[in-house]
């Protein structure tokens, strides 16, 4: 047995196991009989080792769509699952809180573009007003200028 527990340090270095990890591994060959033995997991539990699972997924994208201001814990129990499995599912369907709903993460090409037209029009239409919608901000804009500072 120490001959074993030498030859697999050399070989996996600190990653090896220890030495009463190598000896019932040995006595769990020699009880085998034949001198040879397959080390197998023991099998899984039918429990999914993640939450993230595409039927979940689906369930979870229609609680969220059917209620955008759903807090995790309710949508942790109506999925049957824990709070750090619902965060989890949140992520992995791409959604962030913002201003207590749900919404998603990204904004494509298009939703960008249009922001910045309707922006400009509104920041345009305010400009243009005879009394200032906001004197500090109107005194750092200038037109053409794309950055804005607030003091």
């Amino acid at each position: 047995m120490g001959n074993i527990h030498k030859r697999l340090c050399a070989l996996y270095g600190s990653c090896a196991f220890n030495r009463s990890t190598t000896g019932c591994w040995v006595q769990r060959v020699k009880a085998s009989g034949s001198g040879e033995m397959e080390l197998h997991d023991r099998p899984l539990s039918r429990r999914h080792a993640t939450a993230t699972s595409p039927d979940i997924l689906q369930c979870a994208d229609g609680i969220i769509h059917a209620d955008w201001g759903i807090a995790n814990w309710h949508l942790a129990v109506q999925l049957s699952v824990g709070n750090g499995s619902a965060m989890a599912i949140i992520g992995a369907l791409g959604y962030s809180k913002v201003y207590a709903r749900w919404v998603p993460r990204s904004l494509t090409t298009e939703h960008r573009r249009q922001r910045k037209v309707i922006c400009s029009e509104l920041l345009e239409f305010l400009m243009l007003r005879e009394r200032p919608f906001c004197p500090r901000l109107s005194q750092v804009m200038k037109p053409g200028l794309t950055i804005m500072s607030w003091r």
